[in-house]
């Protein structure tokens, strides 16, 4: 938000396995090993080399913050300039000043609605927050207004969740961020009325940021992080995640933390599992701003997934100027590499096709929505194309940890023999979506995106004989033709 706090806040047997271990963080392709692979039958070795390009990636990296109404749409040439910028972001900042006492009109509905239908056109997704005022002098609106509109939002955001990223609890006080209320709604129980009623109305595989680490541990009652026994369950806990409009203000980000140590080593285990992210502040408008190197170990050990681009201006200036600016605009989020893939070598219709690939995670985050993970199977002459559903979970792929993907995939007994090449796709896990290559994710290897599908081609060659002496694959995961 465009202000200057003057006090502080409340102080695979499917065939599938992946694994983990210590990584670097930046792999670079080393020397080819030996033919191996853990099957009967030989393999072929691939080493991929990085990129340190940056390119548009969906649900990550610097956003936008659009200040918007009931009445002026969303404007689409903005957006596809956002786009250009390699922003796959905006928030959307709704202030609802002439909606305090009353609900919200079926043109109001239609309104947000066709915002949404202009961010899916252009194909970003939304950081979504609903506010009454942009002043601290200025009224909120009572509960029962509050709830009565978040009620009348539920079939909205479960029709739009594919173009959600996340929300942002919002609604209380100046500018959403639950401080400042005329109604006196500046308190735990009022702020866990909210919480519940968002829960309620927003789709379960998405989650709803807070403004500080007590807001959550308050709700939940509880103050142990996630892990992976109690991530991505669709419970409270699960669901309720991080934004702080006030990082790197001063010690304690303006009263977002209130021990900063013990704070800090919450989120930083909290933040592997769901979005963290906002925006940079200064305590005033004379204050020196932080510095790049301080901002880049915070950034990554407390795993942010998106920063604003805007605010503060003075101390993005700052962070450039310090040169590492490049860092974190790469490093936002999560950043896949792929270092090395396996393939099985002899294939005929109906055996097993044997692929190992060694991903790595080199950026702050983890992915935090539900991703699909497939491999494509094309004929050299493009004319078809069969997919494979694997069961892996990229929210798995933590940061700075090496994940290994092994995947034993049944050929179709009618695939017609000749040479074909191997894709890896990561589509959007919702249907509406998933076919859009902006939606998908682009691992960070030279060489190996193709911008019209949103496929990774993993430059190998797959060929299939008419006939052999190997068995019939009894694998679960099989190649479909599309």
């Amino acid at each position: 938000m465009n202000k200057f706090l003057t006090i502080s806040f409340l102080s695979l047997s499917l065939s599938l396995s992946s694994c983990s271990g210590g990584g670097s963080d930046n792999p670079a392709p080393g020397p080819e090993g030996p033919d191996s692979g853990g099957t009967t039958q030989k393999t072929q070795t691939v080493r991929y080399t990085s990129t340190d390009e940056n390119f548009f990636n969906p649900e990550r990296g610097f956003y936008t913050e659009v200040e918007s109404n009931m009445t002026v749409p969303m404007s689409e040439a903005r957006l596809v300039e956002l786009k250009r910028d390699k922003k796959s972001l905006v928030q959307i900042l709704y202030y609802l000043k002439d909606r305090r006492d009353r609900a919200f009109s079926e043109a109001d509905i239609r309104k947000i609605k066709d915002d949404m239908a202009t961010v899916r056109k252009v194909g970003l997704k939304i950081i979504l927050r609903f506010a009454y005022t942009s002043s601290a002098t200025e009224p909120d609106a009572p509960m029962r207004v509050i709830k009565q509109h978040l009620d009348q939002l539920k079939p909205l955001l479960t029709d739009n969740k594919d173009v959600i990223a996340c929300v942002q609890a919002g609604f209380i006080g100046a500018w959403g961020e639950w401080y400042y209320s005329s109604n006196d709604l500046n308190n735990t129980a009022s702020r866990n009325e909210v919480l519940t009623k968002w829960l309620e109305v927003l789709p379960s595989d998405r989650c709803i940021q807070v403004r500080t680490p007590a807001y959550k541990k308050n709700f939940t009652g509880s103050q142990t992080p996630l892990d992976d026994a109690t991530a991505y369950n669709g419970t409270p806990m699960a669901r309720i995640a991080h934004h702080n409009d006030a990082f790197m203000a001063d010690a304690t980000n303006m009263g977002t933390y209130e021990d900063v140590t013990k704070d800090k080593d919450y989120l930083a285990k909290d933040g592997l599992y769901v979005p963290v992210g906002g925006e940079t502040c200064r305590t005033s408008s004379t204050a020196t701003p932080s510095h790049g190197a301080e901002a880049l170990q915070d950034l990554k050990y407390l795993h942010w997934s998106f920063l604003n681009d805007a605010y503060d201006k003075v101390v993005l200036q700052q962070w450039e100027k310090d040169g590492q600016m490049a860092e974190i605009r790469l490093k936002l989020g999560y950043r896949i590499v792929l270092t090395r893939g396996e393939y099985s070598t002899k294939h005929i219709p109906g055996s097993t096709l044997n692929v190992k690939l060694s991903l790595q995670n080199i950026g702050f985050a983890a992915m935090y929505n539900p991703r699909k993970v497939q491999l494509i199977l094309r004929s050299t002459d493009g004319t078809t194309e069969y997919v494979a559903a694997l069961g892996d979970d990229p929210r798995a792929w933590k940061p700075l940890r090496a994940t290994t993907l092994t995947a034993d995939v049944a050929l179709p007994a009618d695939l017609p023999a000749g040479d074909y090449k191997l894709f890896l796709f990561l589509p959007d896990a919702e249907s509406s979506i998933s076919a859009r290559a902006d939606y998908a994710v682009r691992l960070a290897n030279k060489d190996m995106w193709e911008a019209a599908t949103g496929y990774n081609n993993l430059g190998v060659t797959i060929k299939v004989d008419k006939t052999g002496s190997l068995p019939k694959s009894t694998s679960s995961i099989r190649f479909i033709k599309k």
